[in-house]
Formats: C-alpha cells, structure tokens, sequence
C-alpha cells in the first residue's frame, strides 16, 4: 500500500529540476564510444574464437543466442513496463519510467542483432536449430515418430543408438552427439508449417515490426512531452498513451510468447511446453526490474536524478524484483512439475539433458547449473529481497539487482547450451559473445538517454511521483 505525502516545496518539479542534473547530453559520450568498441571487438572476437573453439563454429551461434536472449528479455521486459505504468494510470513511477523507455527503445538496435540468427537459420544448416534444414533432408528408414526411442532412453539415463555418429554415456544419446547435426525426422516434419525456415524468419521480422514500433512510439511520445508548453496537448497526449496501453499489452504477451517458442523452444523441435511463454514472460520483467534498478542507481551515482528518484522509488522497484523473483519461481516449478507426472519422453528429456532428474544415469554436469538455477534463481533472492530494509538500502538492493541479472543469463545459459551436444561449455567463447551484444545494447541506451531528459518533466503525474511515499 502507498500515501502520498503534501506537496512542499522541496517536492515540487520546479525545485527538484533547480537542484538536479536531468540530461546526459555530451558528457556521455566517451562512455558511449568504449561501450560501442566493446561491443564490436566482442562480436567479432566471438566469431573468430567461435573458429577454434571445441566442438566447433556451431558453439558460437548457441553462445550468441544465449546473450541475445538475455539482453532482449531487458529489453521485452522494460516495454512491459512501460505499457504497464500507463495501463495502471502509476504516478508513483514517472521519474524512473523514462530509463524504462529507453531500455525499451533498443529494441530496433536487437532487430539488427539477430542477424546472425537469421543467417544461421538461412544457411539451412541446422547448426543452431536442428530443423533449419531443407525438407529433403530426411533420415533413411525413419518410423512414424523417430527420436521416441532416443528421447526415452535420455529420459531414463540410457544410452541411445540414434544419430549419423551414434550416441554414447557421455552425451546421453543426445540428437547432436559428435557435433553432428542429425537429418530431419518424421516428427519434426509434423511441424514444418511452423518449423521451417523461410517462416521462422519472417515471423521473427514481424515481432521487432511489432516491439519496435511500439517501444518506439511509446519513447517519441513521451519524449515530445518534454518540449510541449500547453498543457492541453500534454494531457491529451498522455490519454492516448493510456488508452491504447491496454490492446498493446496484450499483444506484446502474444509476441513475447510466439518469440520465445521460436528463439529458445524450437531448439528441441521434439520438445513442447505450453507454458514456456509464461515461463520467458516472468524472467523477462523480473531482468527488467532488476536492470531498471540499476541504471537508476549508477545515474545517481554520477550526479544526475539526485533529488527525482528516491528510497521510496528504489522500495517499489524491490518489490517488484522480488515478486518477479517469485513468480519466475512459480512458473518455473509448474512447468517443471506438469512435464514430471506427464512422464511423456518427448518432454522429459529436454530435463534430463538439463540434469534437472532423478535417474542417475541421467545426472551430467548440467544437474549443477540445475541446482544453481534453483537456488541462485529462486530460493536465495527470495529470502535476500525478503526484508523491508534490504530494499530501501542502495548497496543491498544494488546487490541484488546484480544477482538477479547473473541468474538471468545463466537460465538462458541452462535454456540453450545444452541442446548443443549435450556436454557443458563455457568460455572465451560464451564471454566475448556477452561482452558483444551488452556493448552494443549499453551503447544504444547510452545514445537514446544522452538526446533527451532523463525523467519525464512534464508530465501529469510528476509531482505525484515526487511525493510518493511509501506506507
């Protein structure tokens, strides 16, 4: 529950805008300049090591996708936010709305990102998805549902004799063993209309048409709102702002959804679990919380919002993050629970791959990233967020924050790498991939916060936003 305290003097816009710094402006840009070089060496030394690394150039493609899918839920999640705030008609979140926005307004910068995505997809290779390859590609001698009797043996520990190189202990028969892609299967043919690779390009197209404009219109037409003078306008800009809120939420859960079946789900073309989207949803708001969070706290750190944000506002955001926290929890254990008493092969060995099982032939190195996810992604910031007062201290919900975002990545990471082949990789690789696509990201964000204030100043609802309080 919230109050809201009398409007003093010292609350008001005018005041706080005298006595605080509110643009980036030129200052910024040496910042920019060596995150933007960053990312450039990044992406390029991944590809290169990609090269040389073990099992090879196929590794690159699985560490690009994890970081990528890590800096676009900041991203998906912060656009959420956003349409959330107006949604709800939230004055207590003004003043940090608009590094919400701007985290949002990379969007168009990640639509240029998956570029590599889309080349491997193009290639019809089958390096990243096993189903991006031509239909003709089929495997010799394949039953009604080819794969079963590889993803039972998976699902109880066994060795599999399946694939172009066979199967053996270490891998636990996985699709990939010996970094060898494996032929289409009659059920992945099944879902060719959905599974191809001309559709899965263009649908991903669609989601940045979609995001982007969003994220986009939302950042210009709050922006705009700094300039204007008459009242009139500014209002009226924020009623249509409001109003369609309500449809646009709706249809960015719809994209989120359709964008993580196509960029994490459809790793495994055999695996499926209708609630995955839920699943990507909840991680995405929970990196967003936890990124706002923080970019909030190094501005502040560097003189600027000084008197705007305060540890009323740091107190709502760590409420979020742990709710967020919670829910991933939720989420995560309903569809882990829904996929154990189903028993079905097709879903359990996407876990038992993940080591997240009991069958002890099944347990591999990824059962440790399993227990650290559990642990590191749930039970820990659940108890730490816990207290009132570790969300109204800086350093204590800064930390957090960071742990939140690690975690992040390494369920991207549990998400992702093992559908490789099936063993545990991390390295120069996985790092220059995540320094790559976060310079890039930090860069855009560094551009879009530089151009304009970092607070809505005149906004409805920013002296409600000043005086918010806590109960």
């Amino acid at each position: 529950m919230t109050a809201h305290s009398e409007h003093g003097p010292e609350t008001t816009p005018t005041a706080a805008a005298a006595d605080e710094r509110v643009t980036l402006g030129e200052r910024v840009w040496p910042a920019h300049n060596i995150a933007l070089i960053v990312g450039i060496i990044g992406i390029v030394g991944g590809i290169v090591a990609g090269y040389f690394s073990d099992p090879g150039f196929r590794r690159f493609y699985f560490a690009y996708l994890i970081s990528y899918c890590f800096f676009l839920a900041i991203a998906f999640g912060s656009l959420a936010f956003v349409l959330l705030q107006f949604l709800t008609r939230a004055g207590w979140s003004v003043n940090v709305r608009r590094v919400g926005e701007g985290l949002a307004a990379t969007l168009p910068v990640m639509a240029v990102l998956s570029l590599p995505i889309l080349i491997s997809v193009g290639l019809q290779h089958g390096a990243l998805y096993r189903w991006a390859q031509p239909a003709s590609h089929v495997a010799e001698g394949e039953e009604a549902h080819p794969g079963s009797e590889s993803d039972t043996a998976i699902a109880e520990g066994k060795p599999a004799e399946r694939g172009p190189t066979g199967a053996n202990a270490g891998t636990m028969g996985h699709p990939s063993a010996g970094n060898v892609v494996p032929p289409l299967d009659e059920l992945t043919l099944e879902k060719r209309a959905m599974l191809n690779p001309w559709g899965f390009i263009v649908r991903i197209i669609i989601y940045f048409v979609i995001c982007g404009g969003m994220a986009m219109w939302y950042w210009r037409s709050s922006t705009a709102q700094d300039t204007m003078q008459d009242q009139g306008r500014i209002d009226a800009l924020t009623d249509r702002m409001q109003v369609l809120s309500a449809p646009l939420t709706l249809v960015l859960g719809l994209v989120i959804t359709f964008a993580a079946f196509d960029l994490l789900m459809s790793l495994d073309p055999h695996w499926f679990s209708t609630i995955f989207g839920f699943y990507f949803i909840s991680s995405s708001l929970l990196a967003a919380f936890a990124a706002i969070t923080l970019v909030c706290m190094l501005l502040q750190h560097y003189g600027y919002l000084t008197r705007s944000i305060t540890t009323e506002h740091y107190h709502d955001l760590g409420k979020f993050t742990f709710a967020m926290v919670f829910f991933w929890g939720y989420i995560a254990f309903s569809q882990y629970m829904l996929l154990w008493y189903a028993n079905i092969p097709e879903e359990t060995a996407w876990l038992a791959r993940r080591g997240a099982t009991t069958a002890t032939g099944a347990v591999n190195g990824y059962s440790w990233w399993s227990i650290a996810l559990l642990f590191g992604g749930l039970l820990i910031p659940f108890a730490g967020l816990l207290s009132r007062h570790v969300k109204r201290r800086g350093w204590s919900l800064a930390f957090w924050a960071v742990w939140v975002l690690v975690f992040r990545w390494v369920d991207m990471y549990w998400i992702a790498m093992p559908e490789l082949t099936g063993k545990v990789y991390f390295g120069l690789v996985e790092i220059l991939c995540f320094l790559g696509i976060g310079g890039i990201f930090v860069a855009t964000l560094l551009r879009l916060l530089s151009r304009h204030a970092l607070r809505p100043v005149h906004d409805p609802r920013v002296v409600e936003s000043m005086a918010f309080q806590n109960a």
